[in-house]
């Protein structure tokens, strides 16, 4: 029984438990399917954000191309939109609106975009701080010969110029870029909510998908008024309260979308070459007539032949010659050659008078000669009527070789008297030492009368030290004198130096005011000047105040002028004070120094009585007194004595007499040093002489070939057509 319920009972469970199963299976479907819908649902919408993001950045790209396409067409920014009806409202202060899609879509740019979705704020200021305003505010570069800067712009033809007034293209929109990026921040400008605060040219806002801190507007943050300002681009939502998008665009970034720098330096490039075919016109009209008197001129000959004046008449040359070369050749070569004929003119020039003699510029003569054959040929070039008979300059060196020989000669001449002068200081020198050598052998004889030695011997040395002594000072004394004049010279010059630089340092605005009204001055009185002499000092004088000019133009070099003066007049000072101090030193020593020769002329003129020996035997004494008083038995050695220091060394007993033999030599001897170096220098002088002749001698007997060709004058293009070409460069935006 038991084992038949058993059964029964687990036949009656079975269904239970199948059931169970069941509904547990359903429950883990539809959770399952529950997770599966909810992934699917967060990528939906990650997707889904991401699509929008990208369609709002597109949005925004789309509008930014849109309005450099629309600068591109219309020179200019358009105003904002202010009542949404997509055209732009450029009344006073509206500067932040919409994107004016159907002002843009007139230009015939498609903005690609919604009327009312975008936020557009745009740069409009005063003057030069707008840009939505397109005006002549550019024009090409040209070159000025007028004493202004390069950078001079054109003025229009209504102010004198030359130039088409109201090309109104993109280089005004990328002048007024470049003059606005430096205007600083200031209120009311179009600017972003940064720190600090950056103006923009424009700025696009994108509202994002939808109204993110739930006030009504669209836009968030600094993006929902209508006033100058946007939020930074930078900005990242905050607590879901800010969700828009902003585009900025600064002043440099549309400079460098537009590649305005290429842009201008294209035009400019066309513009410098209207300049050249402007001067080249301006040269071969002004300037054939003289660059045929200019060719004549070149003919150094007749200029030459007057010595007296011949540096003025060679710089002369020199100027005509190379104006030549830089207006003809340039000329010629339609203005290309520009620089290249300008440097010709400096290296023709390029050795400069030595001394003020006219043969000690015998490179320039030849450089010269080449230049006039250089100005004939481009002569025949720029003018095909020009009469090239007497292109050829004949050139005559006569009067320069003969000048030449003459310096030589004279060099010569002078060279042979100072060496005759040399070997007669030589001959003294060596006469006086042998007079000083027998007077003192004879002032020792005279002490010792007869005997081969006494016990005064040693006064006689003892005399000559002191003389020599004295000589020695006395030299120190004359030196110390004259280095004094000479440095109390150069302290009172270079105090007078650094006075002055410190005036300019002071006072340099007003002393270029002044330099510059004097400079227009000369420059005006050389214009009429006739007379060479004249003309001459008046250029000078200009050239010093010019290069007074370029100092006062560079403060630090005018600093180091001042500091230089200032280290000079110390170090002169420094000089002056050595040189006082050994004036003192020297006059210290000249008064013991004449007190010690006395000491020894007295010692020996009145020595008295004295011992005098033959070998190692005493025999009778010797007496020498000045008065000749000396007493009987010594041998009267007084006359003798006295006669032979007189001789010697002369008769003061305070000092000795440089003329006397004891010091002649040592002032010969000077003497002749100094007309050695004379010597030296004349030597040099007709080494000099001798080159300078051998080469204009060389000069003479091979004279530069000339060598005129006449191929057929070129004619430069014509000025109209070149700024024809200019003008439509510039309407066209350049030349890229």
């Amino acid at each position: 029984m038991l084992t038949n319920h058993s059964n029964a009972h687990r036949a009656r469970r079975a269904p239970g438990r199948s059931r169970g199963f069941g509904l547990v299976q359903v429950l883990l479907l539809i959770s399952v399917m529950a997770g599966l819908a909810t992934i699917g649902y967060l990528q939906w919408r990650e997707r889904s954000a991401v699509n929008t993001a990208r369609q709002e950045r597109q949005a925004l790209s789309q509008a930014d191309r849109a309005l450099i396409a629309y600068v591109t067409v219309a020179g200019s920014l358009p105003c904002p939109d202010i009542d949404r009806d997509g055209l732009q409202d450029c009344g006073a202060g509206n500067q932040s609106g919409w994107l004016p899609t159907v002002t843009m879509a007139l230009a015939g740019v498609d903005a690609g975009v919604d009327v009312g979705q975008l936020r557009y704020l745009v740069q409009r200021g005063t003057g030069a701080n707008s840009l939505t305003v397109l005006d002549d505010s550019w024009r090409p570069l040209e070159y000025d010969e007028t004493g202004r800067t390069f950078a001079t712009m054109r003025e229009t033809t209504a102010t004198g110029g030359t130039y088409t007034a109201n090309v109104l293209t993109l280089p005004d929109f990328c002048q007024r870029l470049d003059a606005g990026r430096a205007i600083a921040p200031a209120a009311g400008m179009a600017e972003v909510n940064s720190t600090p605060v950056r103006t923009v040219a424009y700025a696009l806002v994108h509202p994002g998908n939808g109204d993110a801190n739930g006030d009504g507007n669209l836009f968030d943050g600094a993006n929902t008024g209508s006033d100058s300002m946007v939020e930074d681009p930078g900005r990242r939502p905050v607590l879901a309260l800010y969700n828009d998008i902003v585009l900025e665009r600064s002043h440099a970034s549309l400079l460098s979308a537009f590649h305005c720098h290429p842009l201008i330096d294209s035009i400019n490039t066309m513009a410098l070459g209207v300049d050249v075919i402007e001067q080249v016109h301006g040269m071969r009209t002004d300037n054939i007539a003289s660059a045929k008197e200019a060719v004549a001129f070149a003919a150094l000959g007749a200029a030459i032949t007057a010595v007296e004046t011949g540096a003025l008449v060679l710089e002369t040359i020199s100027d005509a010659a190379n104006t030549v070369v830089d207006t003809v050749t340039c000329a010629a070569s339609l203005g290309l050659a520009v620089n290249a004929c300008a440097a010709i003119g400096i290296h023709a020039t390029a050795t400069a008078l030595s001394g003020g003699v006219i043969y000690l510029n015998i490179a320039s003569i030849a450089a010269n000669v080449v230049a006039a054959v250089m100005a004939g040929n481009a002569l025949a070039l720029a003018d095909g009527s020009a009469d090239l008979s007497a292109v050829c300059p004949t050139i005559d060196l006569s009067s320069s070789v003969n000048a030449a020989k003459t310096e030589w000669d004279n060099a010569i001449a002078a060279r042979q008297a100072k060496q005759a002068a040399v070997t007669s200081k030589t001959n003294d020198v060596n006469n006086a030492d042998t007079n000083r050598t027998n007077a003192i052998n004879l002032l020792i004889a005279y002490v010792r009368a007869g005997a081969t030695s006494t016990n005064i011997d040693d006064r006689v040395a003892t005399l000559q030290t002191a003389a020599t002594t004295w000589n020695d000072y006395t030299a120190a004394k004359t030196n110390a004198d004259y280095r004094i004049a000479d440095y109390q010279a150069a302290v009172t010059s270079w105090s007078g130096e650094v006075t002055s630089y410190g005036n300019m340092i002071t006072n340099r605005t007003a002393l270029l005011t002044q330099l510059n009204t004097d400079i227009a001055s000369l420059n005006a009185q050389i214009a009429v000047a006739t007379d060479p002499v004249a003309k001459a000092a008046l250029q000078k004088t200009m050239l010093e105040k010019t290069s007074q000019r370029t100092l006062l133009n560079d403060p630090v070099a005018l600093q180091a002028e001042y500091d230089k003066a200032v280290t000079e007049r110390n170090n002169a000072q420094t000089n002056l004070a050595t040189a006082q101090s050994d004036l003192a030193a020297a006059q210290a020593n000249l008064g013991p120094a004449a007190t010690a020769f006395q000491t020894a002329y007295n010692a020996l003129v009145d020595a008295g009585p004295y011992r005098r020996f033959n070998g190692a035997t005493e025999i009778q004494p010797g007496c020498s007194l000045s008065n000749g008083l000396c007493p009987l038995g010594p041998v009267n050695t007084s006359s003798n004595v006295l006669a032979g220091v007189v001789d010697l060394f002369g008769g003061s007993r305070t000092s000795p007499d440089p003329n006397a033999k004891f010091l002649l030599p040592i002032r010969l001897r000077k003497e002749l040093a100094i007309l050695q170096s004379e010597l030296t220098v004349a030597q040099k002088r007709e080494t000099d002489a001798q080159a300078i002749y051998q080469q204009l001698k060389t000069q003479q007997d091979n004279p530069p070939p000339c060598n005129i060709t006449n191929n057929g004058a070129v004619t430069p293009m014509p000025i109209e057509r070149a700024m024809e070409i200019l003008l439509r460069a510039d309407q066209k935006g350049g030349i890229r």
